[in-house]
C-alpha cells in the first residue's frame, strides 16, 4: 500500500511542471499531503503501529474522499470559465490600491492588542511557558478567559505586514517600524509554544508570496515543507521535554537503527495521527453530537469545561502513545459518525473550491487571504481540524475587519487593468 501512496504523490507533484499547472490548487495540495502521510504510514516502521481493519481504512478515506468529491464538484460548475494564469495573477492583484495610512494604523493597533495581552497574563501568571520549569503544564494555563484570545492576533498581523511590503510603494519608514514590531512579537509568541498559529501564519505568508510575487518555486515549496516539519519536531520536543533522540527512539518502538533516531520525531508526529483515528474508530461507541465541531461557541459561553465535566468526555480517548492528534476528520466522525465524515467534508471541498475559484477568475488580496486560510486547513488536515477553535474563528473575524479596513471606496480607483496575452 505503501508503494500506491507514494506513487499517486510523485505522480501529482510531477504534474506541478506542467506548463501553466497551478503548483497551490486545491486538488494538488490536499492529494500531495495525504498521499504522502498515508504512505509513511503504511511503512509501520514503528511497533506502536498496527494494521487497519477494513471499517478504519473505510472511515479513514471517507473523509479525504468526500473533500475531494467537493472539490471536484465545483470544478465541473467550472469547466467553461476563463481560468486567469498565474502569472497575470501576480501582476493584477499588486495594482490593487488600498488605504495605506489606515493599513499602518490597524497593524499597529494590532501589535499593541496583542502585546497588552500578552504583558497582562503574564503579570497574572507569573511566568513565560519556555522560561519555566514546566513548559508544556505552562503553555495551556497561560491564559485568561476573555483576554487569552487577543494573544492570537500575531496570526494575521504577521501575514498583513507582509501584504503590506508588497501592495505599499516607498514608505521606508513605516515598514521598518512594522519590521521591528513583527520582530518583536514573533520573539515573543515563540516562548508560548503554540503551534497551529505559527504553521498558520507561515502557511498563509507562503500562499500570499506565490499569488502575489515570482519568489515562490518548487524547490522553496519543499524547502518550506521541512521547515514546517522542524517547527513541529521542535515545540513538541520543547514542550514534552523529550530532548534526547535515543529516549524518543526507544519510547516509540522504532524498527529501525538507533543510528537514523533523529527521524523518529518527524515520523512519529506524521504518521501516528491517522493511527490514532483508524485504531479509535473501531473502539468508539458514543458520539459528542458537535461539541468538538462548535468548539468556538462553547468556548465563548463557558460552557465547554463544565460539559467535558457533566459527560466526562475525553479529549483523547484509546492513545496508543505521547501523540494526542486524530487528523481533521476525526472531529466530524466523533461528533456525528459516518454521516458527520461525509457531509461535513464534502461542504468544505466546495466551499474551498468556490474560493479558488473566485481567486482565478477575480484575482485581488482579498480572495488571495480567503484561499490563504483554505490553504492552511488542507496542510493541516492530516493533523487536526482548527474550524472549530476560538483562535481560528477569531483570526478569521479580525481578517475580515481589517480586508474592510484598508479597502478603499470606488470612487479613489482610478486606471486601468493591462491587457495581457493568455
Amino acid at each position: 500500500m505503501a508503494s500506491i501512496f507514494f506513487l499517486i504523490f510523485f505522480t501529482v507533484l510531477l504534474s506541478s511542471f506542467r506548463r501553466g499547472a497551478d503548483l497551490l490548487s486545491p486538488s494538488r495540495v490536499f492529494i500531495l499531503v495525504w498521499s504522502f502521510v498515508l504512505g509513511l504510514t503504511e511503512l509501520k516502521l514503528s511497533y506502536l503501529q498496527h494494521e487497519w481493519s477494513f471499517q478504519s481504512w473505510i472511515m479513514l478515506l471517507i473523509g479525504p474522499a468526500s473533500f475531494l468529491l467537493g472539490i471536484f464538484i465545483v470544478t465541473v460548475f467550472n469547466l467553461d470559465t476563463t481560468m486567469i494564469p498565474v502569472e497575470e495573477m501576480r501582476v493584477r492583484i499588486r495594482l490593487a490600491r488600498v488605504s495605506e495610512s489606515r493599513f499602518f494604523a490597524v497593524l499597529g493597533f494590532s501589535v499593541a492588542l496583542y502585546l497588552l495581552s500578552y504583558i497582562t497574563i503574564y503579570l497574572v501568571k507569573g511566568s513565560i511557558p519556555l522560561l519555566s520549569g514546566d513548559p508544556a503544564a505552562a503553555r495551556k494555563e497561560f491564559s485568561i478567559f476573555g483576554i487569552g484570545v487577543f494573544l492570537n492576533s500575531f496570526t494575521f498581523t504577521l501575514y498583513f505586514v507582509l501584504m503590506y511590503h508588497i501592495l505599499i510603494k516607498g514608505k521606508p519608514g513605516r515598514k521598518w517600524v512594522l519590521k521591528t514590531l513583527v520582530f518583536v512579537s514573533g520573539g515573543t509568541y515563540i516562548l508560548l509554544l503554540q503551534r497551529f498559529q505559527i504553521v498558520m501564519a507561515g502557511v498563509m505568508c507562503f500562499s500570499l508570496l506565490y499569488y502575489m510575487t515570482d519568489k515562490i518555486r518548487l524547490k522553496t515549496v519543499v524547502g518550506f515543507a521541512a521547515g514546517l516539519i522542524v517547527v513541529f519536531y521542535w515545540i513538541s520536543s520543547v514542550r514534552t521535554g523529550e530532548l534526547i533522540q535515543y529516549y524518543l527512539y526507544t519510547m516509540s518502538r522504532m524498527k529501525y537503527s538507533y543510528h537514523y533516531a533523529f527521524l523518529t520525531e518527524p515520523y512519529m508526529y506524521l504518521v501516528m495521527n491517522l493511527e490514532n483515528f483508524a485504531r479509535s474508530v473501531d473502539k468508539l461507541e458514543s458520539f459528542t453530537f458537535g461539541y468538538y465541531s462548535f468548539d468556538f461557541i462553547l468556548a465563548l459561553t463557558g460552557l465547554k469545561h463544565w460539559l467535558a465535566g457533566y459527560f466526562t468526555i475525553d479529549d483523547t480517548p484509546f492513545l496508543i502513545s505521547g501523540y494526542n492528534t486524530y487528523s481533521a476528520f476525526w472531529t466530524y466522525y466523533r461528533d456525528f459518525g459516518v454521516l458527520g465524515v461525509f457531509i461535513i467534508p464534502l461542504i468544505l471541498g466546495i466551499g474551498v473550491g468556490r474560493i479558488y475559484y473566485s481567486l482565478r477568475r477575480e484575482p485581488n488580496y482579498e480572495h488571495v487571504t480567503a484561499y490563504s486560510v483554505c490553504m492552511f486547513v488542507m496542510v493541516i488536515s492530516f493533523f487536526n481540524s482548527p474550524i472549530g477553535f476560538l483562535w481560528f474563528i477569531y483570526n478569521i473575524a479580525m481578517m475580515v475587519l481589517i480586508l474592510k479596513a484598508i479597502r478603499l471606496p470606488k470612487r479613489h480607483l482610478s486606471g486601468r487593468i493591462p491587457d495581457y496575452a493568455t
